[in-house]
């Protein structure tokens, strides 16, 4: 046994020495191409037909229809019909994990879509407005915090919102509401928002050190069940403009 333990020892040895011995390689040289992918890029047949079944899968699924709308969906400033489905949306969802949740408030930029034209609502439909894998956050905002973020929108020149009402004047929230009652600097509301800006995305740094729950919902779940609920219920979309967010007289800017 002993034998064996000594012949394995030297057998160690010798492969520690021989690695540690181990000439290192380098690369002497190298050529780079650069390839231009724009639309005259030829597609590679052998990768086409390698993932034709799977698109194909994919395919079918994105265009299944999951609901309708009966009126166009466009994304403008300060108030849009794209964004009062989407904060819509999103309270919804977030009611059914904390039912005292108040509002919602969604990101400009985080709308990916331009328009949805009036008429079937596909799943593919969802993807492409929400491709990002966001989370739908809850979070407990301070009422003199709650006016800072609205200020914010204001400068922003007005974000989706639900459960919200003010004016813009300047860079500045007016007449504000919350959940159909004037602003209170000593009430603390639970909004609903996605997990970018909660994590101070798009510059709301005041929201990171807020208590908050991330719950497992992504908001583009959210957008779809609300989609689904709708037309399980024979009803179409129908969003329209309510002065959630107003510059008094002015028209909505694009």
């Amino acid at each position: 046994m002993s034998f064996i333990k000594k012949i394995s020892g030297i057998l160690l040895t010798g492969l520690i020495l021989l690695s540690a011995c181990h000439r290192p390689y380098y690369i002497e040289q190298h050529h780079d191409r650069f390839y231009t992918v724009n639309d005259a890029a030829q597609a590679d047949s052998n990768i086409v037909h390698m993932i034709a079944p799977y698109k194909k899968e994919m395919d079918d699924k994105m265009q299944v229809v999951i609901g309708h709308t009966d009126t166009m969906l466009t994304k403008m400033q300060p108030e849009c019909t794209l964004g009062n489905f989407m904060t819509d949306a999103q309270l919804a969802a977030a009611r059914k994990i904390q039912k005292d949740v108040v509002a919602s408030v969604a990101n400009y930029g985080g709308i990916r879509l331009p328009y949805i034209n009036t008429g079937p609502i596909t799943l593919g439909k969802m993807y492409e407005l929400m491709p990002f894998d966001n989370m739908l956050v809850i979070a407990d905002i301070p009422g003199d915090v709650m006016k800072r973020f609205c200020d914010h929108i204001a400068k922003m020149k007005g974000w989706p919102v639900s459960g919200i009402r003010f004016d813009i004047a300047g860079n500045e929230a007016k007449n504000i509401y919350i959940n159909n009652k004037p602003l209170d600097e000593h009430v603390t509301y639970k909004i609903a928002v996605n997990d970018y800006m909660a994590n101070g995305g798009d510059n709301c740094d005041f929201l990171v050190p807020l208590k908050k729950e991330t719950t497992n919902i992504f908001i583009r779940d959210a957008l779809i069940d609300y989609v689904k609920k709708l037309e399980q219920e024979a009803k179409p979309l129908h969003p329209k403009l309510e002065n959630r967010l107003s510059y008094g007289n002015q028209a909505n800017i694009h």
